[in-house]
């Protein structure tokens, strides 16, 4: 794909694009609040039609104060299957949320959230409301106890702040990916993501690479793709033979604009699997995550800095040779 970045008047040599790609940090400058919409789908084996499915809004705002990074991660308008919700565990997990969101945690350069909440006591006095509001409605044994382990988690500020990295939104909009690529813009990394329900998030390994042309849409990608991992019992079917063998696999790909360098959008797909006898895979479960900047007015117009790796649309530009010899240029621009 051509970029419309590409300007042909900058030079830069392969060594000092490779620098700046492993030196790519937030630019948080004129960084308006930023919208997105994301969408989780479950499914099971190949059907087209989730079987589950969470929608939500989403605004995330970075703010430096005294030289300190600070960024508030809020949720709104949730629907379950397309609807608003109204079972009572839904309107009940609705509720918490609302309390809980918007979060607010330090934020750094590199894109990585800290793990203590700085707005703790807002929380606290949100779910108060919340709480209030459901009682006034409702009235069971049942509520009792979902009152009493929400309190207790949100009450205990340790507690809450760990279980902030059950969300997927969560280990994805902060996993690293400002970092250093080395010469091949490839490296080995871990992702972290609450697979299974009120479990600890799985760690998968695999192999993370940042591509160094950008897109049309203003944005570079970065990719990661996971190594094929044993599937946990908890995935097998009912009734699974003894000897039956499950794998799983995660793939997921970030785009950050290539001005601030902050996110635009995030697509992950995990996948359960089974091997027929000629060794082709046979998908069992899926899961699909979507996060989708909302509107793109604020790119129209912007310029790129000098300082940018994607100043040259990612293309080592060589000057021209006094000797009239042949620059090597497609030899330069292969890695």
């Amino acid at each position: 794909m051509k970029s419309q970045f590409i300007m042909p008047e900058k030079v830069l040599d392969r060594k000092e694009i490779q620098r700046r790609l492993n030196s790519i940090r937030i630019k948080p400058e004129g960084l308006q609040p930023r919208k997105y919409g994301v969408s989780v789908k479950y499914f099971d084996g190949d059907n087209e039609k989730p079987t589950k499915r969470i929608d939500y809004k989403v605004i995330a705002e970075v703010k430096i104060e005294h030289g300190i990074g600070a960024i508030s991660i809020n949720k709104e308008e949730v629907f379950f299957n397309q609807a608003e919700p109204d079972r009572f565990n839904e309107i009940l997990g609705a509720a918490l949320s609302r309390s809980i969101y918007p979060v607010k945690v330090y934020y750094n350069e590199k894109g990585i959230a800290s793990k203590e909440i700085i707005n703790h006591k807002e929380i606290s006095e949100r779910w108060e409301k919340e709480k209030s509001a459901i009682l006034e409605k409702y009235n069971s044994k049942s509520l009792d106890d979902f009152i009493q382990i929400a309190e207790e988690k949100l009450q205990n500020k340790d507690r809450l702040e760990k279980s902030l990295h059950n969300d997927w939104l969560w280990n994805l909009f902060f996993h690293p990916i400002l970092m250093n690529y080395g010469e091949r813009r490839s490296v080995e990394n871990y992702l972290y993501l609450p697979i299974i329900p009120y479990q600890s998030p799985l760690r998968f390994h695999g192999i993370q690479t940042i591509e160094k042309i950008p897109t049309d849409y203003h944005s570079f990608k970065v990719n990661f793709e996971s190594n094929e991992l044993p599937a946990p019992k908890y995935f097998y079917p009912k009734n699974s033979p003894d000897d039956a063998k499950y794998w799983m696999s995660l793939t997921v790909y970030f785009d950050s604009d290539v001005y601030h360098h902050f996110p635009m959008h995030i697509r992950a797909y995990f996948e359960v699997y089974s091997k027929d006898w000629e060794g082709k895979q046979v998908t069992e479960r899926k899961i699909q995550f979507t996060m989708y900047q909302v509107g793109s007015e604020e790119y129209k117009g912007k310029i790129l800095g000098d300082d940018s790796p994607f100043i040259t649309g990612g293309l080592v530009k060589l000057p021209p040779n006094k000797w009239g010899f042949d620059n090597f240029e497609k030899i330069e621009n292969d890695w």
